[in-house]
């Protein structure tokens, strides 16, 4: 039985009973609703059960989705629905979703990641969570939102907010955080956090809040708010619907990787979530969805793609390039200087965070009868390292650039010829992303602004 909430305001409470008939010896549940709203939706987790009413399950490594392999962050952790990653229990005298990633073997990790999609959506109001968080390095428990056109536009075009997020190594910070597309199709986000003096917050629970109206995005931690961003003009994405998400990821960009002292089970238990409305509030029409308006940089040339391929290698089929990342996924254009054919693909990258682009095919080809990746690329010199990753639709493998050397070709390029062997695991009879880059750093590891020339990939046997 869950603890109860007895605030007994007259003005300020709401009696809720759900799976309660007139025999049932179990008494209702007291909710304490914030002054001037109402309980719109809820999930109290005392079911015994994970409710397939309220929620629904993304499970794999997110190419089911459309995303590279790693959920588009480089995380290791594969979403399961199996009850050792997610179930309702109890964390003391308290009835919690636990959502628990486990370690299988190096580099194996299961976790769980439950969402509203198609069963519940919400445009403006107020969201609480009261939740206690797991804690380690490369642990990344999220509770978040997307906009829930997301199969109809591409992510940050849906719109995201994180209503809480924290990487595992600093328990005692969150973030609070919203990403989009801004009026001129560049990524827009903004952040802010919050630093507990007292304890951890995987030593005890939180409750974290999302106030939204149409005006602004409020982010709270206890009542106290510690971020909040005004709706401007090129946010159209949060004037739209949003479902929610909660779930532990394992690794990744932003988080970092486990380590020696990341030691698993590591949960996060949710009390409750609790949607409520303004009482009275009557919204504006949500604005019409210009999907133009809403994809990063301008509409890429689907024929750029092919200026980095070898002239008559024709293995790869018909293919399109995608940026992708968290705010350092490149410019896509062509450059006039190249080594091989008329023009190379270009790749411009802004620095300051993650990202990269890929190449992908029309149908997986089968490519295992060659035995080197070739590429060439013209780099500035401050650029030390990249990872070129090679994805099939249940594999992935990738290698970094510092570890190879390089052979000077002309205009500036220079060519790598890389072992397929060195792609470890990776299903090369399925193939359907035969190159991408991510992530050029300098000689600190810092994100590069960097302009990068690609031309001549093919594969071979050398």
């Amino acid at each position: 039985m869950k603890r109860l909430l007895k605030i007994w305001l007259p003005a300020m409470f709401l009696i809720a009973a759900y799976s309660c008939e007139k025999s049932d010896p179990e008494p209702a549940y007291s909710f304490d609703i914030p002054e001037g709203y109402k309980l719109v939706w809820h999930d109290e987790f005392d079911a015994g059960q994970i409710d397939p009413q309220k929620w629904t399950f993304e499970t794999g490594d997110g190419t089911d989705f459309g995303l590279p392999a790693g959920w588009g962050n480089n995380e290791l952790q594969i979403y399961t629905t199996n009850d050792e990653n997610a179930r309702v229990g109890m964390d003391g005298d308290i009835s919690a979703l636990k959502i628990t990633a486990l370690k299988h073997g190096e580099n194996d990790y299961t976790s769980a990641k439950l969402t509203t999609n198609g069963l519940f959506s919400m445009r403006f109001g107020r969201v609480d969570v009261r939740a206690k968080l797991p804690e380690g390095q490369g642990l990344w428990p999220a509770i978040w939102m997307l906009g829930d056109n997301r199969d109809i536009v591409d992510w940050p075009g849906c719109g995201e907010i994180d209503i809480m997020e924290m990487l595992g190594h600093n328990p005692y910070k969150i973030y609070g955080s919203i990403h989009y597309v801004d009026a001129e199709n560049r990524k827009g986000e903004s952040q802010g956090t919050y630093e507990s003096s007292g304890s951890a917050f995987s030593e005890d629970y939180n409750i974290f809040t999302l106030v939204w109206t149409p005006e602004t995005l409020s982010f709270k931690v206890n009542e106290v708010k510690f971020h909040e961003v005004a709706i401007e003009e090129g946010m159209k994405e949060f004037l739209r619907s949003f479902y929610l998400i909660l779930n532990v990821a394992v690794g990744g960009y932003w988080p970092g990787y486990p380590d020696a002292t990341t030691t698993f089970p590591q949960s996060m238990a949710v009390d409750y979530v609790r949607v409520f409305t303004k009482e009275g509030f009557d919204p504006p029409p949500p604005p019409e969805l210009d999907i133009d308006e809403e994809t990063l940089g301008p509409p890429v040339d689907s024929g750029f793609v092919y200026h980095a391929i070898k002239e008559g290698f024709e293995d790869l089929g018909a293919l399109e390039i995608i940026a992708y990342g968290g705010g350092g996924e490149p410019f896509i254009d062509a450059s006039e200087t190249a080594i091989d054919g008329e023009k190379s693909l270009l790749l411009d990258f802004p620095g300051g965070a993650w990202g990269g682009a890929y190449f992908l095919m029309e149908e997986p080809q089968n490519l295992d009868s060659y035995t080197h990746l070739v590429f060439a690329l013209n780099k500035p010199e401050n650029l030390v390292d990249a990872e070129v990753k090679l994805e099939s639709p249940a594999t992935n493998a990738a290698i970094f650039l510092k570890d190879y050397e390089s052979t000077p070709l002309t205009n500036g390029f220079v060519e790598y010829a890389i072992p397929l062997s060195d792609f470890q695991g990776l299903d090369l009879t399925q193939l359907n992303i035969p190159f991408a880059i991510w992530n050029p750093v300098d000689g600190s590891g810092t994100f590069l602004a960097a302009t990068v020339l690609v031309d001549n990939v093919h594969f071979a046997n050398p």
